[in-house]
C-alpha cells in the first residue's frame, strides 16, 4: 500500500518515508508556515488514506501549523472537556502531564514492564464507547518526554489481512459490545499480564462520564479502497453480540491478541514539534505514558467524522442524541 502512497507523493512533489513495512508514512517537503495549496492538501489526505498514519516532522512547527494541517482532513470537532481546552482555540487541547500538579487529570497511575506510569492508555480507537466515531486526530508534541513516552499505532487492516480466511468468514457480520472504562484493571483485553495500579495521595482532578453501552461491527470496510479493517477496541470491549459469553471471551481473547501483537506495531519517538495524524476508523493506538517524575506536554486536534455504523445498545436511545464528548 506504500507503493501507491509514494506515487501520490511524487506526483505532487512531495516525499514519503515509511514508517513500517506495512502502514504509516512520514512525508516531507510540507511548508505549513504557509496556506497549503489544492493539490499538496489532496495528496496529504490520498496518502493517510493508503498509509492510515502519517508523520510530519517540524521543530518549528506551532498551533497555526497544525490548525492548517487538521484543515486537509475535514472539520474539527471542538474539544468537550473545558478546562483542557486553549481559551483562544476551542479547536485545541493541551495534553499535559505535570508531576508537581496537586490536582492530576489521570485517575490512576499504574505500573507494568517494571515502570511506574503517568499517563498509560491501552490499546484501542478513539470513542469507541460512542456510536459515532470522529474521523482521527492531529498530535503535536511540545515537550516529548525524557524518558518513555513514546505513542504506539497498529493498523486493524493489516490485522485483518494476517487473519486465516477461515476466521474472516467467521467473523463477518459479528457485532461487539463496548462499555466505558476509566479503570484500566477492569479491562478484558489488550492489558499487559503485570498491570498494576498505584495508590493515589491526593483524588484526580478528572471529570467522572456515564455513557450506555454501544454495539460497532467486528469488520468494516475501508469507505475509499474496499478494503476491510478487524475492527476491536480492546480497552473498552466488552464481549460479542448475541453469541454465548464463553465462546465470545475465548474468540475476543485470540482476536484481541492477534490485533495487539505488538510485532506489527509502530511505536513513535517523539521529537519536539512533531505532528502524527491518525485514522481513527482503522488504526488502534496506546499511550506508554511515562515516569512519574517526568513532564510531557502535547496539542491535539480531533477531526470530525462518523462512519454511521455505530448504534447503542438499547434500541430507545437515538445515536446521534446530543452527548459531551471524550479523549480516551
Amino acid at each position: 500500500m506504500l507503493q501507491e502512497a509514494n506515487a501520490i507523493a511524487t506526483k505532487a512533489g512531495l516525499k514519503v518515508r515509511a514508517l513500517t513495512p506495512g502502514f504509516g508514512a512520514e512525508i516531507m517537503g510540507i511548508d505549513l508556515s504557509r496556506p497549503l495549496d489544492d493539490a499538496t492538501a489532496a495528496a496529504i489526505r490520498d496518502i493517510w488514506v493508503e498509509a492510515g498514519l502519517i508523520l510530519i516532522r517540524d521543530p518549528q512547527a506551532d498551533d497555526e501549523a497544525q490548525m492548517r494541517l487538521s484543515r486537509v482532513f475535514g472539520e474539527m470537532e471542538p474539544a468537550a472537556t473545558a478546562d483542557m481546552n486553549d481559551p483562544a482555540n476551542q479547536y485545541m487541547m493541551t495534553l499535559k502531564y505535570d508531576p508537581a500538579d496537586e490536582k492530576p487529570r489521570f485517575q490512576t497511575n499504574y505500573n507494568f514492564g517494571g515502570h511506574d506510569r503517568a499517563g498509560y492508555i491501552p490499546w484501542h480507537w478513539d470513542q469507541s464507547f460512542m456510536p459515532t466515531i470522529v474521523r482521527g486526530a492531529v498530535l503535536r508534541m511540545e515537550q516529548p518526554a525524557s524518558k518513555l513516552g513514546q505513542t504506539g499505532f497498529i493498523d486493524a487492516i493489516e490485522a485483518y489481512e494476517r487473519l486465516s480466511p477461515e476466521m474472516q468468514d467467521r467473523i463477518d457480520g459479528l457485532e461487539v459490545v463496548y462499555h466505558f472504562i476509566t479503570d484500566f484493571l477492569q479491562c478484558r483485553f489488550g492489558v499487559p499480564a503485570d498491570l498494576k495500579a498505584l495508590p493515589r495521595e491526593t483524588k484526580s482532578g478528572g471529570a467522572k462520564y456515564e455513557f450506555p453501552p454501544v454495539v460497532h461491527p467486528m469488520v468494516i470496510t475501508q469507505r475509499e479502497t474496499g478494503r476491510k479493517a478487524l475492527k476491536i477496541s480492546p480497552l473498552q470491549a466488552q464481549y460479542l453480540l448475541g453469541m454465548d459469553r464463553t465462546e465470545s471471551d475465548a474468540l475476543l481473547l485470540e482476536l484481541g491478541t492477534h490485533l495487539t501483537d505488538e510485532s506489527h506495531a509502530y511505536f513513535h519517538d517523539w521529537q519536539k514539534n512533531d505532528m502524527l495524524v491518525w485514522d481513527n476508523w482503522r488504526m488502534i493506538h496506546h499511550a506508554q505514558g511515562v515516569p512519574l517524575d517526568v513532564a510531557r506536554s502535547a496539542r491535539r486536534t480531533t477531526i470530525m467524522g462518523d462512519y454511521a455504523v455505530g448504534r447503542y445498545l438499547d434500541p430507545a436511545l437515538d445515536r446521534n442524541r446530543a452527548v459531551k464528548r471524550i479523549v480516551d
